[in-house]
């Protein structure tokens, strides 16, 4: 049993910490098993961006099979343009050129990713490919398109990205971008928008953990569930495991965790988490167990998740406590001890289970 210490942020009158000390078990994130709100309401779990994508609908389309036929059809599409590990994605195209007019869509990505990437004071970093390459992060990647991202950190970072005119991307030598880490959420965030423009305001979105969640058709939260950060033989059944249940409606959710994609040092035997720290181009050694982060969208919560892993506890929840509409609840598992940190506002979503 672990011994769990629950941290919320939230300064008193006296500058002091409210705490809560008990036992429980931890964190990871998963959608609540309620039925729809409203009869009629309809559901359909795919394949997609390398995981199961779950659309939700609460209330009923006048044709919702056409309405999730149309959404993941665009999402697809999107997958296309975005995946570092599909060697004929646009985005590989650009990082084979260097210099390339892209799509609309790229490059607002693109732009997205630098100003996450300025919040995070480099924390979110998309040209950490190489990194990602030369730690072996990308083994199930395509040799042909594997082989062709540079070898060794070459020092350049976002800043070197330029977004030109005319919807142009350069790349100076040595950069190659991966968005795994922002393409899913601005995915989940077109297939919301998708759904609103079809007149549909009743669903919930959840791609392996990047969720947004809109409203039940009676209009209430959804409820979503906060897992220990356990790799997948570790821990009981999901339902044991859930330590926080939050309540959410028209925000997004999303958690970075180092447990689970990992890769084993050939020479120290160490397990390494994929969160890498941008500075050195290694992964990081000082991360916590995991950030979940709410946001106004996907891309921010997808985005701020990664970065703040990147940033540690501390500088993360206080780079939270000064964005508007974002909380974020931390956690860290050691010697048989978890903590638990909630930025100032993030237990105004925590309810009952």
């Amino acid at each position: 049993m672990y011994k769990l210490i629950i941290r919320f942020r939230n300064m008193d009158r006296g500058g002091g910490m409210k705490r809560v000390i008990c036992m429980a078990l931890g964190v990871f994130l998963l959608t609540g098993c309620s039925r729809a709100g409203k009869p009629g309401g309809y559901s359909r779990t795919v394949s997609l961006m390398g995981t199961f994508v779950q659309v939700k609908l609460a209330e009923m389309a006048t044709d919702p099979v056409e309405v999730v036929n149309g959404l993941l059809e665009d999402a697809r599409g999107m997958e296309k343009k975005f995946s570092v590990f599909d060697p004929e994605s646009e985005v590989n195209a650009l990082n084979i050129a260097g210099t390339q007019k892209v799509s609309p869509e790229l490059f607002a990505l693109i732009g997205s990713a630098g100003r996450i990437s300025c919040i995070t004071e480099g924390g979110f970093d998309i040209t950490v490919a190489p990194a990602l390459k030369a730690n072996g992060f990308y083994k199930n990647m395509p040799a042909d398109i594997r082989d062709k991202i540079p070898d060794g950190y070459s020092g350049r970072d976002w800043r070197d990205v330029t977004l030109g005119a005319g919807d142009t991307v350069i790349l100076p030598e040595g950069v190659w971008i991966d968005l795994s880490g922002i393409a899913k959420g601005y995915i989940v965030d077109r297939m919301s928008g998708f759904l609103r423009r079809e007149g549909i305001d009743a669903f919930l979105i959840n791609a392996g953990g990047d969720i947004y969640c809109a409203a039940k058709a009676n209009g209430d939260v959804w409820k979503i569930g906060i897992r220990r950060p356990v790799s997948g033989h570790q821990g009981g059944g999901a339902g044991r495991n859930v330590v926080i249940t939050l309540g959410v409606r028209d925000m997004a959710v999303a958690t970075s965790g180092d447990y689970e994609n990992v890769v084993i040092d050939r020479d120290t035997g160490e397990a390494l988490s994929h969160i890498i720290d941008p500075s050195v181009g290694k992964p990081g050694r000082e991360v916590p167990s995991s950030i979940t982060v709410i946001a106004p969208t996907c891309t921010e919560a997808d985005a701020l998740a990664t970065g703040m892993m990147a940033m540690g506890r501390e500088k993360a929840i206080t780079l939270a406590n000064t964005l508007e509409d974002v909380e974020i609840i931390v956690v860290e598992c050691s010697e048989g001890r978890e903590t638990i940190d909630f930025s100032r506002g993030a237990a105004g979503y925590v309810v009952r289970r």
